[in-house]
């Protein structure tokens, strides 16, 4: 098996979502009425990559991608939507480094309560920058009013907290925590696409909801420099990519079991997804070594773009490969050649990216924003 390794970590960290998975199937997992999310809130996978000392599981990053692999071979719309609950717990974690005890408090009990957290981050704007907040908040007295919009929300529908980034009195970077619930706070349909429908991606609207004082981070406190940020977002690289190996990794070992197979194809396409698989795990150890900051940031991002080019290279060969009675006759293999194409519509965008890694290329760091 290609997976064996990364179902091995899957099991170890959610015991038996593996098996419910499987027993579901992909199409399922991925249709109106999915239970991949709930059975993964309750199998102990919210807090994989949260430090012990907050509660969680304290996953590396090698181990967080080979779960992450493992999930989006069975899962892909639970491989997405749980990227961005990961994006928000490392967002957490991170500003936990340098934040109050009270703060340190809050962050662990959410973590063990296993609280399922959207990511009011990342939401692309043509001509925009996706590391640039779109949400705004004023101070009124010891509170904050958070305004604004998240289209698309991954979780939209079973998060208990949403973590966004906000612009607070248009100049001050913060990370604020808002309770599914709250006043003001709205759900509005936004992804009508099917492929990865089951990762609930709909649109959340915050009309001055209230936050209370300590539920908002400053990141003039917290991360003056934007490390703890630029972290973050390693994480979700890591992690989204992972999820796309994933399909990728299950395309593949759909082709393996047919008897016979045209071995060069398959030769081929097992290429592919062992160069992506390496080359993501390399960065992963680099992370877990202890690199952070810009030049970590560009090979993952050089990573990223090998893998979008990739990712269609795998789905042409094993589309070959099978023929078109097993397109016709096998739904979760048709349903995985169109989610591994979203692969490229995550954030940030190649035309965003391109003139950074070109400057971090002649000498100058490399930085999302």
């Amino acid at each position: 098996m290609l997976l064996s390794t990364e179902n091995s970590v899957l099991d170890h960290y959610a015991p038996g979502l593996r098996e419910k998975l499987q027993a579901t199937g992909l199409v399922a997992n991925e249709g109106p009425d999915s239970t991949a999310i709930r059975d993964w809130a309750g199998s102990g996978g919210t807090g994989l990559i949260v430090p012990a000392e907050l509660g969680g599981r304290g996953a590396t990053a090698v181990e967080a991608v080979r779960f992450q692999t493992a999930v989006g071979a069975l899962a892909p719309s639970l491989g997405a939507a749980t990227t961005m609950h990961h994006l928000s717990c490392a967002t957490l974690f991170e500003a936990a480094e340098d934040a109050s005890d009270d703060e340190r408090a809050l962050i662990r009990d959410l973590v063990e309560q296993g609280t399922v957290m959207a990511s009011g981050f990342s939401e692309g704007k043509p001509g925009g920058s996706v590391f640039r907040p779109t949400m705004t908040a004023r101070r009124d007295g010891d509170d904050y009013l958070l305004s604004g919009r998240k289209a698309p929300c991954s979780l939209a529908r079973s998060m208990s907290l949403l973590v966004a980034s906000a612009l607070v009195d248009q100049h001050e970077r913060a990370v604020v925590l808002v309770f599914n619930g709250s006043d003001g706070l709205s759900r509005e349909e936004f992804w009508k696409a099917p492929v990865l429908a089951a990762a609930e991606s709909d649109a959340l609207v915050l009309d001055e909801v209230r936050v209370k004082g300590d539920m908002v981070f400053l990141m003039s406190e917290n991360d003056p420099d934007n490390v703890h940020e630029m972290t973050g977002y390693l994480w979700f690289g890591l992690l989204i990519s992972a999820c796309y190996l994933g399909v990728a990794t299950g395309m593949v070992e759909t082709l393996a079991r047919r008897d016979p197979v045209d071995a060069k194809l398959l030769t081929s396409a097992l290429a592919e997804v062992e160069a992506m698989r390496t080359s993501l795990l390399a960065v992963a150890r680099e992370f877990d070594d202890g690199a952070r900051g810009g030049d970590v940031s560009a090979r993952l991002a050089l990573v990223r773009w090998s893998m979008r080019d990739a990712l269609v290279r795998v789905q042409s060969r094993v589309r070959e490969g099978v023929g078109g009675f097993a397109y016709m006759q096998d739904p979760a293999l048709a349903y995985a050649f169109e989610a591994a194409q979203v692969f490229s519509y995550h954030p940030p965008s190649r035309r965003e990216t391109s003139h950074k890694l070109v400057a971090w290329a002649r000498g100058e760091d490399f930085r999302y924003a």
